[in-house]
């Protein structure tokens, strides 16, 4: 397939966000190959390319809607996630704001294997070399970063620097606002 980038699907954007999210997913998937401070670290910088660059995605005119799939099977999930748990160890609860201020206890590595599964399953349905199927891609990545992966991703950037920078941990007040 000549790739023509004209093509919405080929758009520079979407492009970065597949570069970015496969390197995630590569990261991930061979944990065990990093010790803790380098898996972390590099997360604590991809993380953020990955969120700036999906909110800058459009979505794409799809020619068959029902060209879509998911790939990360419950049995991959899990492994995803018991690999993450056990990096984290001691450090995988988080707080997370759920509703106005309203604070609850999370597993990182459960937010981590979310990302990752959503993310995974765009890089492989936008391998796929149908057109259909990119633009599916495209559409369902957006709508995952809009109501689960996006918000997901901005608890865990929280989580993971307050883990990486222990200092800064010090919850602040409004008054430390003005």
């Amino acid at each position: 397939m000549e790739i023509d980038p004209n093509e919405p699907v080929f758009n520079k954007n979407v492009l970065e966000v597949l570069t970015i999210g496969n390197e995630l997913c590569l990261l991930i998937d061979n944990l065990d190959k990093y010790d803790k401070p380098d898996a972390l670290s590099i997360l604590h910088r991809i993380l953020p390319l990955l969120y700036l660059k999906a909110s800058l995605l459009k979505h794409v005119p799809s020619s068959n809607p029902e060209a879509s799939e998911r790939f990360v099977t419950e049995e991959q999930y899990e492994l995803v996630y018991q690999s993450l748990k056990k990096l984290l160890a001691s450090e995988d609860t988080c707080f997370v704001i759920r509703k106005k201020e309203i604070a609850a206890k999370a597993s990182l590595a459960e937010l981590l294997t979310d990302i990752y599964q959503d993310i995974k399953d765009f890089v492989l349905l936008y391998q796929k070399p149908s057109f259909s199927a990119k633009e599916n891609a495209i559409n369902e990545c957006i709508s995952l970063f809009e109501k689960n992966w996006g918000p997901k991703l901005l608890a865990t950037l929280q989580a993971l620097h307050l883990i990486i920078y222990p200092a800064s941990s010090k919850v602040f007040d409004h008054d430390d606002l003005g």
